[in-house]
């Protein structure tokens, strides 16, 4: 076999991954007939849980090409646990999740036309010490660390509950393949055996030193009926082998010792002794593949001034015991948890905040497999592959080594700028969420920070600060910061489009007839405050026109200016009103970094967004409110956004988005055609 840490960005969220589970996604297509394999087990969704008691659902996909259609949504933050999320177990017969925190509070949740919403609460107030499903889906084993169990169906009925004395915590609960007897591991080495029904049958001591940290069968944890088609266009993977051989109850020790057993009165078992420490366990679905993730033992240093050195290991055994592959991670700290997706070709570990994927072969590594693996470990990024001088075909067959399992686009580091500033290249919604981060008034107002939701955290991508006590007005730092020019866009192409654009004090905004005569979509409420897809684009054909004569405010020199006109100057004395509306020069704007801002008119219901980099056009969108004459509440709410591209020459015949401008006193025009309405 072979397996390697899949090439691309660190995956990394803002708290710590303390649980995941996987599984497959069901086409709509498909939901009313037998699910084909091949097909389920492409695509999926990765349910994490971390330390902030946020729940993550991320879509993945084992496809190797870029073009491949994805949901629009591809990643969820579920909110309502007040405490860490230790455990999350999918239930796949019926499209479920189910989540326990550290107070014992356990969530099912249930998908329903693209929203996510609790279905079940269960709070006993005793912290949780497994949840597992059984292997139809229909009923769930909840266990308790103070030694209460209880047997629950889907639906949340209670089937029988059972108080169990022991002097020692119960560590974990399955079900036995044939789903008529549970048992439950303790902390001092034993094994208790109950039926379906709640009546002990068997209490036994496997280990008389160690503790049981887990147990788990070498079975499916779901039975999925497989239809006869495989049609499917991934060549991933081999034909899946039926489950034929006899399961095996595996017991994982706090030493790090692994017992394979036939069944839990076992008197020969096989003992596996990893040499690990914080050991987790995990077979493959096909029961064929036991991966051992664990720390590996502190090696004594040549140097005695050196400390130690330790790495996370992942070691693989058969069903014999026997150890097949290892593969060294660049983790340096416990890994938490692991499990298998896509078929049993993805291996997800989470350490800390950080999410590895590990790409598995079951077969053996033909050299193709093992060259593309060294080209990319060579290249370290994927735009370097084009400068090799190897046939088109091989290239992109290297390339699949850097196509990310995890689908949402998280942003890099070193191209912060781009991923903020024009669309992705899929239809997928980013959803993200801003906090208030600071209140300096060196600064002149407070800041805010936009971050994108990914793996049940929040990434920052965008920082922002208030300009005007008075109105609501906004610009947008450049995450760019190192004051090196786009090499995108020449002078001539900018001075053109800082020409082609004037940007005038005024409040007057007026629609040219290309807004109107068409009925405008809707966008569907998911909180009190909209969130706003990076995906919403209006043509450029649909244009804002000015009127400078609505703008007796402003001098023509003014008026002359192609940026924003109300950015403040940075003044030394804290307490200035450096929130003034004089003009901000172009070079002291390059020097502050800005990317955008946004403007207002005194009523705070029409917002124009002026772009302040050289590499964005001078106006990036407004955005309009009906506001309600009985109670002064936004009922309505219009978009316009034009699609941003990289400039090229071929952009200069583009028709111009000009800036618009706004009228306090205006009334609000009827709005119609090409734009987003939100009611």
């Amino acid at each position: 076999m072979f397996a390697a840490v899949e090439h691309g960005p660190v995956l990394c969220s803002d708290s710590n991954i303390l649980c995941l589970s996987w599984k497959g996604r069901v086409p709509k297509s498909e939901k009313e007939k037998p699910v084909c394999r091949k097909r389920y087990y492409e695509e999926g969704w990765l349910a994490t849980g971390n330390g902030r008691g946020v729940v993550g659902v991320t879509f993945t996909s084992s496809h190797c090409r870029r073009d491949r259609p994805t949901p629009q949504r591809v990643n969820f933050n579920l909110r309502g646990h007040n405490s860490e999320v230790v455990l999350v177990r999918w239930n796949e017969p019926f499209q479920k999740l189910a989540t326990c925190d550290t107070d014992g509070g356990i969530f099912v949740w249930i998908q329903y036309e693209g929203r996510w919403s609790v279905e079940l609460v269960n709070d006993r107030g005793a912290q949780v010490s497994d949840f597992t499903w059984s292997h139809d889906g229909t009923q769930a084993l909840i266990s308790y660390r103070d030694g209460f169990v209880l047997v629950g169906s889907v639906s949340g009925q209670r089937h029988w509950s059972s108080e169990i004395n022991l002097e020692s915590q119960i560590t974990c609960g399955i079900w036995t393949p044939d789903d008529q007897q549970v048992l439950f591991g303790t902390a001092d080495g034993q094994v208790i055996v109950m039926d379906c029904h709640g009546r002990m049958l068997a209490h036994i001591l496997l280990h008389e030193s160690d503790g049981i940290v887990s147990m788990s069968w070498n079975y499916p944890s779901f039975l999925v009926e497989d239809s006869s088609e495989s049609d499917t266009d991934s060549d991933d993977y081999s034909p899946l082998h039926m489950h034929s051989h006899k399961p095996l109850l595996t017991v994982s020790f706090t030493s790090g010792d692994i017992s394979l057993m036939n069944n839990y009165d076992d008197l020969s078992p096989t003992l596996i002794r990893t040499g690990l420490k914080d050991v987790v366990v995990q077979w493959c679905s096909q029961g064929d593949l036991l991966a051992v993730a664990g720390m590996e033992r502190a090696l004594l240093p040549s140097d005695p001034s050196c400390p130690p050195t330790r790495s996370a290991l992942v070691k693989f055994y058969n069903v014999q015991g026997e150890h097949i592959y290892t593969l060294d991670t660049p983790a340096q700290r416990p890994i938490t948890t692991l499990c298998w997706g896509h078929r049993d070709s993805r291996l997800f570990l989470a350490c800390g905040p950080v999410l590895y994927v590990v790409r598995v072969e079951h077969r053996v590594a033909n050299l193709q497999l093992l060259c593309q693996q060294g080209i990319a470990t060579a290249v370290k990024e994927e735009k370097d592959i084009a400068k090799l001088t190897m046939p088109s075909r091989l290239c992109s067959y290297v390339t699949t080594a850097f196509v990310p399992t995890i689908k949402p686009p998280i942003p890099d580091p070193n191209n912060m700028r781009d991923f903020v500033s024009y669309p992705t290249a899929g239809n997928e919604r980013l959803h993200c969420t801003m906090k208030r981060t600071e209140d300096n008034p060196e600064v002149g107002g407070p800041c805010y920070t936009l971050y994108l939701e990914y793996l049940g955290g929040l990434v920052p991508i965008l920082k922002g600060r208030r300009i005007s006590k008075l109105r609501p007005e906004f610009v947008i730092m450049d995450p760019k910061t190192d004051g090196k020019t786009d090499e995108i866009y020449g002078n001539s192409l900018i001075s053109a489009m800082i020409d082609s654009c004037n940007c005038s004090d005024s409040s007057d905004i007026e629609l040219s007839d290309d807004w109107v005569g068409k009925k405008s979509p809707k966008i569907s409420r998911g909180s009190k405050s909209p969130k706003l897809p990076r995906d919403l684009v209006c043509p450029f054909s649909n244009r804002i026109n000015i009127d400078p004569r609505k703008s007796p405010k402003l001098s023509r020199t003014t008026q002359e200016i192609s940026r924003s006109p109300r950015l403040p100057i940075r003044k030394p004395s804290i307490g200035s009103p450096s929130l003034t509306r004089r003009e901000f020069p172009l070079d002291d704007i390059t020097q502050q970094n800005y990317l955008a801002q946004v403007t207002s008119n005194i009523w705070g219901t029409k917002f124009k967004i002026v772009g302040l980099a050289a590499f964005l056009p001078t106006n990036l969108g407004a955005v309009i409110y009906k506001t309600s004459l009985l109670h002064l509440q936004p009922r309505q709410m219009t978009i316009y956004l034009p699609e941003v591209r990289k400039i090229s020459m071929d952009y200069i015949n583009l028709p111009v988005f000009s800036p618009n401008v706004f009228s306090e006193d205006e009334d609000d025009l009827p709005v119609s055609g090409p734009c987003w309405e939100h009611r």
